[in-house]
């Protein structure tokens, strides 16, 4: 919103400085376009942005043009927005493998070869017959024989399932996101195509020149991460990447590396520029006709046409070559207030051709970090280092990384942690890793070896060998510093809209300050505290008791919150493959408004859709205590429960029958079930748990307890009833029992399911005997999270 141009601090006119009038309006149409999704939020930045615009006198009657552009942004927006893809097909209800006819419009190579594939014109032909299909078809292929290519038509056959990802409030919404990009379905193949081929297609030139660059790549370089690296820098392409190499890397905090994106544009800028100081060396007359910044943008001009068509024109190279491309045309013309001017005239280019990249992540972060490094590497820039020997220049060089990596996480640090719900500061990473890439690995290893290979085969592998050693060495430094704790990474809180508004309105008075205009920090005064009292305020009234059952696909993950703000986790739900369910969607659900703490943390049994989520947990959340009836998962997640037991000084506690854990006063989780002589499998060794609120039973949580179980739990003689009842197992026919649903006697039945889940939970028997008693059934499967209160004790009510 503020610029750290000089007539920030000489002007004495109140204004709003370093902005010109049209960039002033541009805010508006951006919190229209956002409105779609968050209208609350967003029609709240519109009105502190106006209030801070009326206070520095803007200019008569844009306060009406203001709130136009919003409600044109809102329009624009919904106008753009694809249509939902309507009622799921019986066959797709049906899990009916099925015939899917599509063509290939683009292919994405993600580490751990795997081939993400969009299609378009997708028909699928069922037992129902032809069905097409609207909008894409997200397709990923784990190891694939052979890699297509867009415009290439492919047949294969597969489950077909709607994009429709974990639904909790507060976190990422997955289903909206690819809503954003008309991406309604997905399905999955592994190794050689069943039933299926990719149809004979020519290539045309192109697409055989970049085929061909890419296979001069692969034969160059090291058979080893060092070598993978080179495709993911110059391509795009992280097939070859492991997940542990992805996973250091992030851990490092240079996960950008990886992102085709404006660092990358900005090595490739950077090579136009040393050609126009090299032509200089040669022929020094030539700045006479031309400057030699001119010089540089002119020839780097077709290295970026060239190193944006050769990674695919990605969304994110695309927002960065446009940025390149107004900040050259600015310094052509010889323009000031390159990098503002520049940001703002590709923002309102990308917008207006595609308004929905405003939901993108990695647009955000980009136009953020290009403005942080706008309004606070200025104030760095003093700090650096005024020698001109080698030396100066070198320390100069890796403080002003420093500087900019600092800048840019500025303000990208709310974003970040909104996203992803942990922070990992380990910025000195990118004192080697950014100067390395920059100033060797890209220009001179992975775009020279990649000419010369066309020339000399022998030079092109010294050049990626080289490269490529250099990169398993950083590699190797990261993992020592993993494994000696010097790498990290915390659970945060995540704030809320206020919480948003609030950091970026510190943010404008921190720049206020370093400006020393402190005659204007009163203006944002005012919106913080609103902004607090909003936040605060209603929180203090909330003295209920909370269940929250989490939508964590075919798994399950319960929350209890109560009256005083405790949290219980009850499982921590799981999946069977990578996805860490824990980081990805528990923790950040956790963290959405509050601290990363919890008072207890209890595992109904080890298994890893209840158990695989904890581990994150354990591991970055303060826990208070830690219940399960001894039960530790296997492998490498019963490894990370007793490191994290070890490192963060919890001690684990079994519970068995009739053991009572106190949540709060006169709020208690009793154990039913197992006793210390019951003998039975995983599952039926689930503990069974009933919350009391003072005296009167709210819920019974029965893990994933089956037919031996349940019999133990009936006939232990404890009333069973409750009000809300989580069924056993998800709702399998192994946990049917009539018996236990009558005992239990609820007003509500839950279970945590996913959709369109291979084991067709909740089977039909209990669908049907639930229906035979009564008892009304709700599920995370249609549903997404379920939310219930009790506002006092016997009072239940289901939060929309």
């Amino acid at each position: 919103m503020l610029s750290v141009d000089s007539d920030l601090r000489l002007n004495s006119r109140p204004g709003l400085p370093g902005l010109l009038f049209w960039q002033k309006l541009v805010p508006a149409f951006v919190f229209g376009l956002l409105s779609i999704k968050w209208f609350i939020p967003s029609l709240s930045a519109l009105s502190v942005y106006i209030f801070l615009l009326i206070c520095f006198r803007l200019e008569k009657g844009t306060v009406v043009l203001l709130i136009l552009l919003f409600g044109f942004g809102n329009w624009y927006g919904n106008y753009a927005l694809p249509e939902p893809a309507g009622p799921m097909p019986d066959w797709m209800t049906a899990r009916e493998k099925v015939q899917v006819y599509g063509v290939v419009k683009s292919v994405r190579a993600v580490p751990g070869s795997r081939l993400k594939i969009m299609l378009q014109d997708v028909w699928c032909n069922s037992t129902q017959g032809v069905t097409p299909l609207r909008g894409y078809l997200n397709w990923s292929w784990d190891h694939p024989p052979e890699r297509p290519v867009p415009g290439q038509r492919v047949q294969f056959t597969a489950r077909v399932k709607p994009t429709i990802g974990f639904r909790n409030s507060g976190v990422w919404d997955y289903t909206f996101y690819n809503r954003t990009k008309n991406v309604f379905y997905r399905a999955y193949s592994q190794g050689p195509l069943k039933s299926g081929e990719l149809k004979p297609y020519n290539p045309d030139f192109l697409q055989r020149l970049r085929i061909s660059l890419r296979k001069h790549i692969l034969q160059n370089a090291p058979p080893a991460q060092g070598g993978a690296v080179f495709p993911a820098l110059l391509t795009g392409d992280r097939f070859f990447l492991s997940k542990e190499t992805v996973e250091l890397i992030r851990r490092a905090g240079v996960s950008h590396i990886l992102a085709l994106s404006g660092l990358h544009v900005g090595f490739v800028v950077a090579l136009g520029f040393m050609f126009s100081w090299m032509a200089g060396l040669f022929v020094p007359g030539v700045y006479l006709r031309i400057s030699r910044v001119k010089m540089g943008v002119v020839l780097a001009v077709p290295l970026v046409l060239f190193y944006l068509w050769l990674g695919q024109f990605t969304p994110s190279l695309l927002r960065a070559a446009c940025m390149f491309g107004f900040w050259g045309l600015l310094l052509l013309f010889d323009r000031g207030r390159i990098l503002l001017d520049g940001l703002f005239l590709a923002v309102v280019l990308i917008l207006s051709f595609s308004p929905l990249s405003v939901f993108d992540l990695g647009f955000q972060l980009s136009v953020l970090a290009v403005a942080g490094i706008g309004l606070f590497f200025p104030f760095f820039k003093p700090l650096l280092p005024a020698g001109k020997s080698l030396v100066g220049r070198g320390v100069g060089c890796l403080l002003s990384v420093l500087f900019i990596s600092l800048s840019a996480n500025i303000t990208i640090l709310p974003v970040l942690i909104w996203n992803f719900g942990t922070v990992s500061p380990n910025l000195l990473f990118n004192l080697l890793f950014v100067p390395f890439l920059g100033f060797f690995l890209v220009p001179v290893c992975g775009i020279g070896g990649l000419a010369v290979s066309y020339i000399c085969p022998w030079a092109a592998e010294k050049l990626f060998a080289a490269g490529g050693l250099c990169f398993e060495w950083l590699l190797s430094l990261i993992r020592v510093s993993l494994e000696k704790g010097m790498l990290p990474e915390y659970a945060v809180y995540r704030p809320l809209w206020e919480g948003l508004l609030i950091y970026y309105l510190i943010t404008g008075m921190i720049v206020l300050v370093l400006s020393r205009n402190f005659i204007r920090l009163k203006y944002f005064v005012l919106p913080v505290l609103v902004l607090l009292t909003v936040r605060v305020y209603p929180g203090m009234a909330e003295k209920n008791v909370r269940m929250d059952l989490l939508d964590t696909g075919q798994s399950q993950c319960v929350v209890i919150t109560g009256p005083q703000g405790s949290r219980t986790v009850v499982d921590g739900g799981g999946s069977f493959g990578d996805f860490d369910m824990g980081r990805a969607v528990v923790g950040p659900w956790l963290c959405s408004g509050r601290m990363p703490k919890i008072a207890n943390v209890i595992m109904t049994h080890g298994d890893r859709d209840h158990a695989g989520g904890l581990a994150f947990l354990l591991e970055k959340f303060q826990v208070g205590h830690f219940y399960s009836n001894g039960d530790i998962p296997a492998g490498n997640t019963g490894k990370r429960f007793l490191n994290a037991f070890a490192q963060n000084k919890i001690s684990p506690q079994v519970l068995e029958s009739g053991a009572e854990i106190e949540l709060e006063p006169e709020l208690v989780l009793q154990v039913i079930h197992p006793d210390a002589e019951f003998e039975g499998s995983r599952n039926d060794r689930s503990l069974y748990l009933k919350l009391m609120w003072k005296g009167v039973p709210l819920l019974s949580i029965s893990g994933d307890v089956d037919r031996k179980g349940i019999r133990a739990v009936v006939k232990s003689g404890v009333d069973l009833k409750s009000q809300l009842f989580i069924l056993p197992h998800h709702g399998s026919a192994g946990s049917y029992s009539p018996q236990l649903y009558r005992e239990v006697d609820p007003d509500l039945a839950l279970a945590a399911c996913g959709l369109l889940n291979r084991f067709n939970f909740v089977s039909k028997k209990v669908r049907n005997e639930l229906e035979r008693q009564d008892i009304p059934l709700l599920t995370t499967a249609a549903s997404g999270m379920i939310t219930v209160c009790w506002d006092s004790p016997g009072q239940m009510r289901l939060m929309p």
